[in-house]
């Protein structure tokens, strides 16, 4: 009987040392997960240096009318404030020196930005779409109250 129950000890140990082991990871899953967490960290950092220097100036690339991932970042960090606000105006800035339609960039970023707020559930009931083409910038300033 001694021995039977000393047996049975013993395989509830091993079971339960079994049971601790944590199973291998693919070094292919362990690469894209790596990948996934520095392209996260990178991210992070453009967003924080676009806040330290106007957190309420969202920059676009020179030619482009589309809100990229770091303006998105940015976005979603003023949500709370913008949610809040009983106006916005979003202001698109195109240099018309750079662009040839520098009017029509400087809309469709307002309105890229203005469709990016409703869908993350800001009432466009609140927000007004205007632009700029004589300031040498390239973005969407936030003007909330």
């Amino acid at each position: 009987m001694k021995q039977l129950l000393l047996c049975g000890l013993f395989s509830v140990m091993l079971a339960g040392c079994a049971a601790n082991q944590s199973p291998a990871i693919d070094p292919t899953v362990k690469a894209a997960l790596d990948k996934a967490a520095a392209e996260k960290t990178a991210l992070n950092k453009k967003i924080d240096a676009n806040m330290a220097i106007d957190p309420d100036f969202i920059p676009f690339d020179k030619l482009s009318p589309k809100l990229d991932e770091v303006g998105k970042g940015q976005l979603l960090r003023l949500l709370p404030k913008l949610k809040a606000s009983k106006s916005i105006i979003v202001r698109g800035h195109c240099y018309r020196g750079d662009i040839g339609n520098a009017k029509l960039a400087a809309q469709a970023r307002a309105v890229d930005v203005k469709n990016f707020l409703t869908e993350v559930g800001v009432s466009d009931a609140y927000i007004s779409v205007r632009y700029d083409t004589e300031r040498k910038s390239h973005g969407v300033q936030l003007v909330f109250k």
